[in-house]
């Protein structure tokens, strides 16, 4: 089944409405742990025949549902699963005020890091997120986590949890959207958006125009389950509260229908894949002990190894992402920009220990972090020979290809493929006047790798969807390599124009 279900974050009090007023397919169901205030929304629910995930965020840390719930669940043809909300959040930045809101007092969500390495840590989580999983797993129907940041994915889907990342909201989509595929498509887990309007403090932060981009973005990504959370119950009827719904009751009603999607992010096919060990790094800020963004597991400051793969998203959007950051994109250079465009070209991140049947058909990988496992290694040797173009620190090289030691970028043919040791990945960086890299051999070696620099482009095999920027066809004038546009006033990279196109080669 390639179309999506539909649904809307709400409380046991509002779920007949809600799932009477949209047509919802499903609810995400806020109970906290007030597990007697489920039986009269479940009823209702299962008399609509409207199904329901069930998130417990703000219960005590360490809650997991009762024998009782379970039994009572486990008769439900409508449960889809439990909902661990902004998991990676709640564990890497326990001690934000927000957080301390739930009156966790500044414990970890999941796992207490403090004195563990890296790689204990990122253990401890896996851990515990196998055991919240397997006690909140009923009839085969495992437990799924929301994320507010593109990190701690793929240790979730290795203990065998769904992904469901955030768009809008404050995080680069596009970022966000290529972790959790990546994630996803690595350990065979599934895929759902949760569209969010809300920004920072402000219960509605986006247009509604800005919304229904949103929604296009998650509907042709291929997620299985789309649900929009947001401010308009906190906004007192607020006209953009009241336009949004709306917007969202329009799609469902008739966008949908008239535009059915012939494919799902299991059909995704990547040209590009960054691989790195899952560390939660996402951000510059995160190599001192600052309370926020909090540091790598919620305890250890990041290092240069940690923050290295920054700079990537640099190169593969053509400079719309931040050297430093992959969330926090308010602060991007690009005029009106928030969170929804970047020009990447079919692009998924994989961590450490991703095996050659997941790399299979690339065109252009990195490596990155402070390990890669010899297996995967051994797999990108292979992609490389069969054409793909590497691209590593010097520590991360195969041990018998005399790469470690490289003090100056070097490039190196094997076969029709090539690895380019790059000591520094800040050379990656995207300079505008150069249209790429200023160092020529980056410039030359990646040429014709990473799109257009216009389009967000996602390849389902015999589909492709190819988003642009509204007023995003500006012209352009050549300068040495480059068509550079003459202006981009007008343009505005979060509202998205979409378009479907059937292969035929």
């Amino acid at each position: 089944m390639s179309q999506p279900l539909f649904g809307l974050t709400c409380g046991t009090k509002d779920a007949l409405t809600s799932a009477q007023r949209f047509g919802l397919d499903f609810l995400d169901l806020h109970f906290r742990d007030d597990v007697d205030s489920l039986p009269p929304a479940l009823d209702a629910c299962d008399l609509r025949r409207t199904q329901y995930l069930l998130n417990f965020e703000g219960a005590p840390i360490g809650w997991v549902p009762p024998a009782s719930l379970k039994r009572d669940l486990s008769a439900r043809p409508g449960f889809l699963g439990f909902m661990l909300d902004e998991a990676d959040h709640m564990q890497i930045n326990a001690h934000w005020p927000v957080i301390d809101y739930y009156g966790y007092d500044d414990r970890h969500f999941l796992a207490e890091t403090d004195g563990l390495d890296l790689l204990s840590a990122r253990d401890a989580v896996l851990s515990s997120l196998r055991r919240r999983n397997q006690a909140c797993t009923i009839a085969a129907k495992p437990a799924a986590v929301e994320f507010l940041f593109p990190v701690m994915m793929h240790t979730t889907a290795l203990a065998g949890l769904n992904l469901s990342p955030k768009v809008l909201k404050e995080t680069c989509g596009p970022a966000m959207l290529a972790v959790a595929m990546g994630a996803a498509r690595q350990y065979g887990v599934d895929f759902w958006i949760d569209v969010d309007y809300w920004w920072h403090n402000e219960a509605i932060g986006h247009s509604a125009e800005r919304f229904r981009s949103a929604l296009f973005l998650a509907y042709w990504s291929g997620a299985t389950h789309i649900y929009v959370e947001g401010g308009a119950h906190w906004s007192n009827d607020h006209p953009v509260g009241i336009a949004i719904e709306n917007a969202y009751a329009q799609f469902i009603q008739h966008y949908v229908p008239a535009h059915p999607r012939p494919y799902t992010f299991r059909d995704f096919r990547p040209q590009t894949a960054i691989i790195r060990f899952d560390d939660t790094c996402f951000d510059q800020r995160q190599s001192y002990l600052g309370e926020y963004p909090g540091p790598l597991y919620g305890h250890l400051p990041a290092g240069p190894e940690n923050t290295e793969w920054l700079n990537i998203w640099s190169l593969l959007s053509h400079g719309f992402l931040r050297t430093d950051s992959v969330s926090h994109q308010w602060e991007a250079r690009r005029f009106d920009c928030r969170t929804l465009f970047a020009p990447l070209q079919n692009v998924a991140v994989y961590d450490h220990e991703v095996t050659y049947d997941t790399l299979a058909g690339l065109r252009l990988i990195f490596l990155t972090g402070v390990t890669i496992s010899p297996a995967t290694l051994e797999a990108v040797r292979r992609s490389v020979k069969q054409g793909a173009t590497c691209v590593l620190p010097p520590r991360l090289a195969p041990p018998d290809s005399g790469l470690a030691n490289a003090k100056e970028i070097t490039c190196v043919e094997d076969g029709p493929g090539r690895w380019l040791v790059v000591p520094d990945f800040y050379r990656l960086h995207y300079e505008c006047f150069c249209a790429g890299p200023v160092t020529p051999i980056l410039r030359d070696t990646l040429d014709g790798l990473t799109g257009d620099g216009d389009h967000l482009v996602y390849d389902f095999g015999k589909w492709t969807a190819r988003f642009a920027q509204k007023g995003g066809d500006y012209p352009r004038h050549d300068l040495m390599t480059w068509h550079v546009p003459l202006t981009q006033a007008g343009a505005d990279p979060d509202l998205l124009e979409v378009e479907i196109t059937e292969n035929t080669d």
